[in-house]
């Protein structure tokens, strides 16, 4: 029983150490588009042991992520990159939810000079 208890607590250390840095993943929110309609936002972001790197919207039409930052002090988050006509777009909040594998980004996404409430859920 003793070995089994001990296995267990080994297996949940294990799972969270592997947790990684907390900006790895895919993030799925939504802005406000023209009408009613909601413009779906997702990011796949990486670390790579020394910056995140990473891109938005994934597929042909990705947009590169020329810059992305993450405070320990509040774990706020800094996202830049630029529409494929130059535009900037910006998004910053903090991560919500730390421990969980599900956290979230609330913040503020910038682009084409407007503002949108965004909430941004790790996959």
């Amino acid at each position: 029983m003793r070995l089994m208890f001990a296995m267990l607590l080994l297996t949940a250390a294990v799972t969270v150490a592997q947790e990684g840095f907390p900006l790895d993943g895919t993030w799925r929110g939504e802005r406000a588009g023209a009408g009613k309609v909601p413009v779906t936002i997702v990011m796949v972001l990486q670390w790579d042991g020394q910056k995140v790197t990473g891109v938005i919207n994934p597929g042909p039409t990705a947009i590169p992520i020329t810059d992305a930052q993450l405070a320990p002090d509040g774990w706020k988050v800094s996202i830049a990159a630029h529409t494929p006509k130059g535009a900037p777009i910006k998004f910053e909040g903090a991560i919500a939810d730390l421990g969980k594998y599900n956290r979230a980004i609330a913040g503020t996404w910038t682009e084409g000079g407007r503002k949108f409430p965004v909430r941004m859920v790790r996959e």
